[in-house]
C-alpha cells in the first residue's frame, strides 16, 4: 500500500490516499492526484465544512486506450458530526447532453407534446444497463471542462451535424446518480432549419468512432417522453418546456 497526504486549500484540512501497488504499479499516485475529476471533488469538498473525510482509498483505476485515467472508484471515512455516511465515490468527471432538434419549416415554437418535428436521438449498445439498443441525445464526456465544444464535436462525432456554439441554449446541469458517482450533466438544446433531403441523409446514419456502434435515430419531439428512457433526453425536454415560460 502506497499513500500521500493532500491538505486542502482553504480548510487546510489533511487528507490521506492511499492505494494498493497493485494499482500505483500502473498509474502513480501522482498520476492519481493529476486527475481532473479528483481534483475537482477534493475542491468541492473543501468548500463543505460539514463533510469530514480524512481518509481516501483508491479501489480501481479504469484508463482509456490512450493511457490517459477514465474513472477512479473510492471508498472515504466521511461523517458529519461524528455520524459515518455512505462514502463509496466513483470519479468520473461531467458531461453534455444535446437536445437536437430538426426543423424543415420556420414555424413559431410550440410546447413539446404539440411538436412535430424531429430531434436526434443515437441508439447504442449499454452493458451497464443492460440495453443494446438504448436511444440516447447525443452526449460526450467533458474536454478541460468547456461544454460548448465538447457539444459541437459530440454532435458532429455522432450524427455528423455540423452546428454552432452560438446555436446552443444552455439548459442547466443534472446529477443523473449523486448517490456513488459525480457526474454532473451539462444539458443543452439547439434547433437547426434542415431540408427535407438533409433529414432523410441523417435517419438511420452510422456515426461516432470506430468502435462506438452508434445508429443515429429521428424521434417526434411530441413522442420523445414515450420512446426513452435516457434521463438526459427526458431532463432536457422539461427544461426546454419550462423555457418556454
Amino acid at each position: 500500500m502506497e499513500s500521500v497526504t493532500v491538505v486542502l486549500e482553504k480548510s487546510k484540512r489533511s487528507i490521506n490516499i492511499e492505494c494498493p501497488t497493485t494499482i500505483s504499479s500502473e498509474h502513480s499516485l501522482s498520476q492519481i492526484q493529476q486527475f481532473p475529476p479528483l481534483r475537482t471533488w477534493l475542491q468541492s469538498l473543501d468548500q463543505q465544512s460539514s463533510i469530514g473525510v480524512s481518509k481516501l482509498c483508491i479501489q480501481s483505476v479504469d484508463a482509456f486506450k490512450s493511457g490517459n485515467i477514465g474513472f477512479i472508484k473510492f471508498i472515504t471515512d466521511a461523517h458529519i458530526g461524528g455520524k459515518n455516511i455512505p462514502g463509496i465515490v466513483f470519479l468520473r468527471g461531467g458531461s453534455i447532453a444535446v437536445l437536437l432538434i430538426l426543423r424543415t419549416q420556420v414555424k413559431p415554437r410550440v410546447a413539446s407534446h404539440l411538436d412535430s418535428d424531429y430531434c436526434v436521438m443515437v441508439e447504442q449498445p449499454r452493458v451497464a444497463v443492460p440495453d443494446f439498443a438504448l436511444q440516447e441525445l447525443p452526449a460526450g464526456m467533458l474536454d478541460n471542462g468547456v461544454g460548448v465544444t465538447t457539444a459541437v464535436r459530440e454532435i458532429l462525432e455522432e450524427t455528423g451535424i455540423r452546428i454552432e456554439a452560438g446555436d446552443l441554449v444552455d439548459l442547466g446541469a443534472a446529477y443523473p446518480s449523486p448517490g456513488a458517482c459525480d457526474e454532473s450533466v451539462g444539458l443543452y438544446a439547439c434547433e437547426k432549419q434542415v431540408t427535407g433531403e438533409e433529414l432523410g441523409r441523417v435517419k438511420d446514419r452510422l456515426g461516432g468512432l470506430s468502435d462506438e456502434l452508434i445508429t443515429v435515430r429521428l424521434v417526434r419531439v411530441c413522442d420523445l417522453w414515450r420512446q426513452t428512457s435516457d434521463m438526459k433526453a427526458l431532463a432536457a425536454l422539461y427544461l426546454w418546456d419550462r423555457q418556454m415560460g
